[in-house]
């Protein structure tokens, strides 16, 4: 068989040499422990801090019906989400690519972001960090060193590892400058009031702002078609940023205490609403993830299908695991009086071993429809022959549907196939037995 094929290569990349690997994953493991232990650390002293709530926060949350373990239950949520997002997408963009330098720094900034960020913004917890222990403000202090001028580097280099175009550059230097300023006056940026607010604000919008717009100008001016797709995805999640990072702080910092509520409800209001540019910021990992899984962003896409496959998998098994015990201990309850436990969770378990092939098979089915439907179309095409292989006896007719099949998958320009006189039935043979091989 001759065959000529158009294959996009693989887009050349820059590598770490090899004489720094070894150091840079020296220094991916001890911001990752870095990164890990400040968030087990802010997560213990939030919890800590819900326990003991000063007045304020304690009279306005009362006027609003929540008590200190709802408080405490929507903080972690958007911390460990937070968390989550960036610290996974790191962890896995490092272990499939630890040698080259975007891949490298995308996840080095990912790791740092993923606790430099994860705190509530009430100002009396500034005080529960001020006073903790040291190890506590250096393990913070370190990932917030890197998280912030990354993270404005990485929205201008993404997805080449340059920066473009040459201005961009000055906007990392930017945030390195406002990073630095909030590490010495946290205070100021805890709780900014008046000229402070809108002067936080506007700095938020240059440096989000203007890494929008690089991407922008990446996306017309410079990028390849393929590096155009995965910019689309950043852009999309930067523009939701950008939204969120400036209507956030309005709402919180401008206009409530500017209508003249200033009750203890409606300021734990506004800080609540405040909360939620940490879940905001984690569209960005999200977006890169799409990038990744779409259009094959760093070529580690394989590895993350399968990953978000059995991520998703689990998580739906899980609700429906305590979904069953909660509802099955209701109906129990109201028919024998006790609980069951034993009854309930054997059969929950019973249920959702039965569930996870089917559930998986079918959330793979979608996710390739979604995402791989070129792949999806060839596998089915695949399955078509493999039937006809098996049922088809004439050596013609198997040949006509082996071109039609190599034209539908792999798209040649031009397909020829050769037989000797004397091979055919060995051929149909052979061609059988592989079929029956695959399946």
């Amino acid at each position: 068989m001759n065959q000529s094929t158009v294959v996009a290569p693989r887009e050349s990349v820059a590598a770490i040499p090899p004489r720094w690997q070894r150091w840079a994953r020296v220094f991916w493991i001890l911001l990752a422990l870095d990164s890990a232990l400040a968030f087990g650390m802010t997560m213990y002293f939030t919890w800590q801090f819900t326990q003991n709530l000063p007045p304020r926060l304690t009279e306005g949350l009362s006027a609003l019906g929540w008590s200190s373990a709802s408080y405490f239950s929507y903080s972690a949520f958007l911390l460990i989400f937070h968390f989550f997002c960036f610290y996974f997408m790191g962890l896995l963009i490092f272990w499939l690519r630890p040698t080259e330098r975007m891949a490298f720094f995308a996840s080095i900034f990912f790791i740092a972001f993923a606790a430099a960020n994860a705190y509530i913004s009430a100002p009396e917890f500034l005080q529960v960090f001020k006073t903790g222990p040291m190890l506590y403000q250096l393990t913070f202090n370190v990932s917030n060193l890197f998280a912030w001028p990354l993270l404005i580097a990485f929205c201008a280099v993404f997805p080449t590892g340059h920066f473009v175009p040459r201005w961009a550059r000055y906007l990392a230097l930017f945030g390195f400058i406002v990073t630095l300023v909030w590490s010495i006056f946290p205070e100021q940026f805890a709780n900014p009031q008046g000229a402070m607010a809108v002067m936080l604000l506007g700095a938020l919008l240059i440096l989000f702002g203007g890494s929008l717009l690089a991407q922008i100008l990446r996306y017309r001016n410079y990028s390849t078609a393929a590096q155009r797709q995965q910019t689309k995805w950043l852009l999309y999640g930067l523009a939701l940023i950008v939204l969120g990072a400036v209507l956030v702080p309005t709402l919180s910092f401008l206009i409530l205490p500017a209508s003249g509520l200033t009750d203890a409800r409606t300021t734990v209001l506004s800080q609540l609403i405040a909360n939620l540019l940490t879940a905001i910021y984690a569209i960005l990992p999200l977006s890169v993830g799409v990038a990744i899984l779409r259009y094959r962003l760093w070529d580690i896409d394989i590895i993350i299908r399968k990953t978000v496959t059995y991520t998703i998998v689990v998580a739906l098994l899980g609700v429906l695991f305590f979904g069953s015990v909660i509802l099955l201990q209701q109906i129990f309850a109201q028919f024998t009086n006790t609980g069951g436990n034993e009854i309930i969770t054997v059969i929950s378990t019973l249920a959702i071993a039965a569930l996870f092939v089917p559930l998986r098979n079918r959330i793979q089915d979608v996710i390739d429809k979604r995402f791989y439907r070129k792949k999806y179309d060839a596998q089915k095409v695949l399955q078509k022959f493999a039937e006809t292989v098996r049922d088809e006896t004439d050596i013609d007719k198997l040949t006509a549907e082996l071109v039609n099949v190599v034209q539908e998958t792999m798209q040649p320009k031009s397909v020829s196939v050769w037989l000797k006189a004397d091979d055919r039935r060995r051929a149909t043979d052979n061609m059988r037995r592989a079929m029956e091989d695959r399946d």
